[in-house]
């Protein structure tokens, strides 16, 4: 298609840039929307402290990385060979000594069978791999199945990896009833005929990312089934796999050889609080590992090697010791009560309905009076110093709710309370 370009005497400088960058990501994406609202200069522009602000805005953890983790980046840091040797290239798949760990790690925390090294491919994040993934396993224009709602992060990915590939929304939010799949079978049925009508994926976190709803193992099952009789795919992001609350799902142990129409993506992020620390791993059958290979090659590489000699080794010390163990299941624990603080405090001060979370770092609300959600925290943060992240970029389903994080204040639970009785103080519904 050609470009109109605009006259030399009207834009004697311009530029000329893609039509991708121009006209199918134009604009702010919700992710970008959400990290530049918790910019201090935006803050402080809004006549805010930035100091004095309470921010449920962050879609990260802030619990602290293991001892063990810190002091093996030490050791690698402090020995001039191991130094040198981090920066080598690894293989494009990633060293198998860290796959060969990542595969005992998953058998020993999450019952895993037969995951081996070639069943896995190591990137650079969760972020990198996704939009890598869908370049394998679909082609422009097939349409890509997400929840409503879902990861903001998961539309601009899709945009940008398969621009001419159509969004298909699977409904799992009764916003009357402010309840999370309240029909399965109903669920279901409508999957099936998303699948009739062209879908070979969906995209699903687990837990969610903004609910921290944790879909039924039956729905679970039930999706990956369809799936399997239409040659598709049944993406499950594990970004949060450790933080679950109550009962561990069975899809948690499922590997590639036991259901190879899965694709399991996993990230050093939350667990491991590497937040910055960029490292993500595949987990898919060898035929979709070996095609991922062809894309690494291209778009990276190789991943990185320092963040895979330290992730190989902590795995190997803190498996053999039981130490991994203990602290995954000290972080759970944290985050739960971390939640339940919120939730208490939503209860007592403000009275809205809102989504008891099942693991993760977040829950969602619908706004006083069906505002639009946009508006409503703006106008909040504004008048209270809390931020609170619009829900519109998660989907249609949230255009008129709210994403509040307690991932950013797990050690914090005071500034909680304090952040929700500022919001029920302004709004006057303060008990």
């Amino acid at each position: 298609m050609s470009v109109s370009r605009p006259s030399d005497s009207t834009q004697k400088n311009s530029v000329f840039l893609s039509n991708l960058v121009e006209e199918t990501l134009h604009g702010l994406s919700p992710i970008q929307t959400i990290m530049k609202m918790a910019e201090p200069a935006h803050i402080a522009s809004l006549g805010i402290d930035p100091e004095t602000m309470i921010s449920f805005g962050g879609g990260w953890c802030n619990h602290t990385a293991p001892e063990t983790l810190r002091s093996i980046y030490q050791k690698i840091c402090s020995d001039r060979n191991q130094f040198h040797k981090s920066g080598r290239y690894s293989p494009i798949k990633g060293q198998l000594d860290c796959r060969t760990q990542l595969c005992a790690y998953e058998y020993r925390i999450f019952q895993v069978n037969h995951l081996l090294p070639d069943q896995i491919l190591l990137g650079h994040s969760s972020t990198q791999l996704f939009h890598d993934i869908l370049r394998v396993i679909a082609n422009p224009s097939d349409p890509i199945c997400l929840l409503d709602p879902t990861y903001a992060n998961y539309m601009n990915a899709i945009k940008c990896a398969l621009p001419s590939s159509p969004l298909r929304f699977l409904s799992v939010l009764d916003i009357d009833h402010w309840d999370y799949l309240v029909d399965e079978e109903a669920t279901l049925e409508q999957f099936k005929q998303l699948c009739s009508d062209g879908v070979r994926v969906i995209v699903i976190p687990l837990p969610d990312n903004p609910t921290s709803q944790i879909l039924p193992d039956s729905c679970v099952q039930g999706l990956y089934d369809i799936l399997e009789d239409f040659k598709g795919f049944l993406v499950l992001d594990f970004a949060y796999k450790t933080l679950w609350f109550d009962k561990k799902p069975a899809c948690f142990s499922w590997s590639p050889v036991d259901h190879p129409h899965g694709i399991f993506i996993h990230s050093n992020s939350k667990w491991l609080s590497s937040l910055g620390r960029r490292l993500g791993w595949i987990e898919a059958d060898t035929h979709v590992i070996e095609s991922m290979e062809k894309i690494n090659e291209s778009m990276l590489l190789s991943p990185d090697t320092m963040h895979s000699q330290a992730l190989a080794r902590f795995l190997q010390a803190s498996l053999s010791d039981n130490s991994l163990v203990h602290y995954i299941d000290d972080i759970r624990k944290l985050y739960r009560k971390t939640a339940s603080v919120l939730i208490r405090s939503i209860d007592k001060e403000l009275g809205w309905s809102y989504l008891s979370p099942q693991g993760g770092l977040y829950t969602c609300c619908p706004t006083p009076k069906h505002q639009k959600a946009r508006a409503f925290v703006e106008d909040v943060l504004t008048q209270t110093g809390v931020l609170l992240i619009p829900g519109d970029g998660f989907g249609p389903s949230m255009k008129h709710a709210v994403r509040i994080s307690y991932g950013p204040l797990c050690y914090d639970h005071d500034l909680i309370i304090e952040g929700i009785e500022r919001v029920a103080q302004y709004l006057g519904t303060s008990s």
